[in-house]
Protein backbone atom coordinates (compact mmCIF):
# COMPACT_ATOMS: atom_id res chain seq x y z
CA UNK A 1 0.00 0.00 0.00
CA UNK A 2 1.46 3.36 -0.99
CA UNK A 3 0.17 6.82 -0.26
CA UNK A 4 1.43 10.22 -1.19
CA UNK A 5 2.56 11.85 2.06
CA UNK A 6 0.90 15.12 3.09
CA UNK A 7 4.21 16.40 4.43
CA UNK A 8 7.82 16.03 3.27
CA UNK A 9 8.71 14.91 6.78
CA UNK A 10 6.59 12.09 8.18
CA UNK A 11 8.42 11.12 11.41
CA UNK A 12 11.50 12.15 13.36
CA UNK A 13 13.56 10.53 16.08
CA UNK A 14 15.87 12.30 18.52
CA UNK A 15 18.39 9.82 19.96
CA UNK A 16 19.13 10.18 23.68
CA UNK A 17 22.04 8.76 25.67
CA UNK A 18 20.05 9.34 28.90
CA UNK A 19 16.45 8.59 27.89
CA UNK A 20 14.78 9.84 31.11
CA UNK A 21 16.84 13.03 31.28
CA UNK A 22 16.11 13.78 27.61
CA UNK A 23 12.36 13.35 28.16
CA UNK A 24 12.54 15.80 31.08
CA UNK A 25 14.61 18.21 28.94
CA UNK A 26 12.08 18.41 26.08
CA UNK A 27 9.05 18.49 28.38
CA UNK A 28 10.60 21.32 30.42
CA UNK A 29 11.82 23.19 27.36
CA UNK A 30 8.53 23.17 25.45
CA UNK A 31 6.07 22.95 28.33
CA UNK A 32 4.48 19.79 26.87
CA UNK A 33 3.94 16.18 27.91
CA UNK A 34 5.55 13.42 25.86
CA UNK A 35 3.56 10.19 25.76
CA UNK A 36 5.50 7.06 26.66
CA UNK A 37 5.07 4.21 24.22
CA UNK A 38 6.78 0.95 23.31
CA UNK A 39 7.40 -0.48 19.85
CA UNK A 40 8.53 -3.91 18.76
CA UNK A 41 8.35 -7.19 20.63
CA UNK A 42 10.64 -9.41 22.67
CA UNK A 43 14.34 -8.59 22.26
CA UNK A 44 13.44 -5.91 19.71
CA UNK A 45 11.21 -3.98 22.13
CA UNK A 46 12.17 -0.34 22.54
CA UNK A 47 10.60 2.48 24.57
CA UNK A 48 10.06 5.91 23.06
CA UNK A 49 8.49 9.18 24.17
CA UNK A 50 6.30 10.72 21.48
CA UNK A 51 5.74 14.43 20.88
CA UNK A 52 2.07 15.48 20.61
CA UNK A 53 0.65 16.16 17.15
CA UNK A 54 -0.37 19.76 16.53
CA UNK A 55 -3.29 18.67 14.31
CA UNK A 56 -4.66 15.56 12.58
CA UNK A 57 -2.33 15.86 9.58
CA UNK A 58 0.63 17.01 11.65
CA UNK A 59 4.01 15.34 11.78
CA UNK A 60 5.29 13.93 15.03
CA UNK A 61 8.25 12.00 16.29
CA UNK A 62 9.89 10.83 19.46
CA UNK A 63 12.82 10.81 21.82
CA UNK A 64 14.39 7.34 21.59
CA UNK A 65 17.22 5.58 23.40
CA UNK A 66 20.46 5.98 21.42
CA UNK A 67 20.93 2.29 20.65
CA UNK A 68 21.55 2.24 16.89
CA UNK A 69 21.76 5.97 16.13
CA UNK A 70 23.96 8.29 18.16
CA UNK A 71 23.35 11.96 18.93
CA UNK A 72 25.32 14.25 16.64
CA UNK A 73 26.27 17.89 16.41
CA UNK A 74 25.99 18.11 12.61
CA UNK A 75 23.62 17.11 9.87
CA UNK A 76 19.91 17.71 9.43
CA UNK A 77 18.18 20.01 11.90
CA UNK A 78 14.54 19.36 12.70
CA UNK A 79 12.34 22.18 13.97
CA UNK A 80 9.87 21.55 16.78
CA UNK A 81 6.73 23.63 17.19
CA UNK A 82 7.21 26.02 20.08
CA UNK A 83 4.37 28.21 21.36
CA UNK A 84 6.68 30.34 23.57
CA UNK A 85 10.05 30.68 21.86
CA UNK A 86 11.37 33.38 24.20
CA UNK A 87 10.40 31.31 27.23
CA UNK A 88 12.00 28.15 25.82
CA UNK A 89 15.23 30.00 25.04
CA UNK A 90 15.24 31.34 28.59
CA UNK A 91 14.88 27.80 30.01
CA UNK A 92 17.29 25.88 27.77
CA UNK A 93 20.52 26.48 29.74
CA UNK A 94 18.88 25.66 33.07
CA UNK A 95 17.80 22.33 31.57
CA UNK A 96 21.35 21.47 30.46
CA UNK A 97 21.24 22.63 26.85
CA UNK A 98 22.54 25.73 25.09
CA UNK A 99 21.46 28.26 22.47
CA UNK A 100 23.28 27.68 19.17
CA UNK A 101 21.45 30.32 17.09
CA UNK A 102 19.37 33.02 18.77
CA UNK A 103 15.83 33.89 17.73
CA UNK A 104 15.48 35.28 14.23
CA UNK A 105 12.48 36.16 12.10
CA UNK A 106 11.66 34.14 8.99
CA UNK A 107 10.64 36.05 5.87
CA UNK A 108 7.02 36.47 4.77
CA UNK A 109 5.66 36.40 8.33
CA UNK A 110 6.25 32.63 8.67
CA UNK A 111 7.31 33.09 12.29
CA UNK A 112 10.51 32.98 14.30
CA UNK A 113 13.14 30.26 14.69
CA UNK A 114 16.10 29.49 16.89
CA UNK A 115 18.44 26.52 17.24
CA UNK A 116 19.36 24.96 20.55
CA UNK A 117 21.69 22.13 21.48
CA UNK A 118 20.07 19.48 23.69
CA UNK A 119 21.75 17.65 26.58
CA UNK A 120 23.48 15.27 24.14
CA UNK A 121 24.77 18.10 21.93
CA UNK A 122 22.24 17.41 19.16
CA UNK A 123 21.08 20.64 17.47
CA UNK A 124 17.30 21.05 17.39
CA UNK A 125 15.42 23.93 15.85
CA UNK A 126 12.49 25.64 17.52
CA UNK A 127 9.78 27.34 15.42
CA UNK A 128 7.07 29.69 16.63
CA UNK A 129 4.57 30.46 13.87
Amino acid sequence: MTQDPKNAVTWFSIPATDFEKSIAFYQGLLGIKLSRETMGEGDMQMPFAMFPKQNEDGVTGAVTPANNVQPASGGVVIYLACSDLDGALGRVEGLGGSVVMPKMALPNEVGDIAIISDIDGTPVGLHQG
